[in-house]
């Protein structure tokens, strides 16, 4: 009876397993088409071919807002519900011991999660123009952006290198701004800049925006 036991356990944490890869399959692939299309250019039968599954699986995995969501919680901490700074990215922050290494390691963050991730987040933006509810769910990812940013400026603070003739929330603001997908795109999509010259650029805004003098 046991060995009976045994074996379905086995056979369900299999099947589990198996679930749990073919998903992530489909948000891969789903987050290269959306990154490279647009949401309203990726259908679920595209996103099938890419995954290498039948229409019918992408669409248990569906809707496309949700593969879209996954899909940001996959390469980016921002989506996701760990701490900033327990993650694996947001820990290198506590490496800082100066505000120009703060500046360096905020634009080494940066650049790898917009490097990843901004297709996807230029994606949800496209969505959100025609669907309140696709809008609602793009401002609570932009609310969980500015908590991160928070948490960070706050750390900042209290290692002396902010500013202080401005409040935390409002410098978690200029954060957002510096730090947007919007800007990565300008600066290394349309202007053809390096991701190297972007690093630059963000690090030299963080320290003469919300670095103390």
């Amino acid at each position: 009876m046991s060995e009976q036991k045994s074996t379905r356990r086995y056979s369900s944490q299999l099947r589990e397993q198996q679930a749990a890869a073919t998903r992530e399959r489909v948000v891969r692939a789903a987050a290269e088409l959306f990154s490279a299309g647009g949401y309203a250019g990726t259908s679920l039968p595209q996103i099938a071919r890419r995954a290498g599954v039948s229409t019918e699986t992408v669409q248990a995995h569906g809707p496309k807002i949700r593969l879209l969501k996954a899909g940001i919680d996959l390469l980016s901490f921002a989506g996701g519900n760990a701490p900033v700074l327990e993650t694996p990215l947001g820990s290198s922050f506590l490496q800082a011991r100066s505000a120009e290494d703060a500046a360096r390691i905020t634009a080494e963050v940066l650049a790898t999660v917009n490097g990843t991730s901004h297709g996807l987040w230029l994606a949800l933006s496209e969505a959100a123009r025609g669907d309140e509810s696709v809008a609602a769910e793009f401002r609570a990812l932009a609310g969980r952006i500015r908590a991160e940013n928070l948490v960070v400026m706050r750390l900042w603070r209290e290692r002396g290198w902010l500013r202080a003739d401005v409040d935390d929330a409002e410098l978690a603001r200029l954060g957002d701004v510096v730090g947007s997908v919007e800007v990565y795109d300008r600066v290394v999509r349309v202007e053809g800049a390096s991701v190297d010259e972007y690093r630059e650029l963000i690090a030299r805004m963080m320290l003469e925006l919300v670095a103390a003098r």
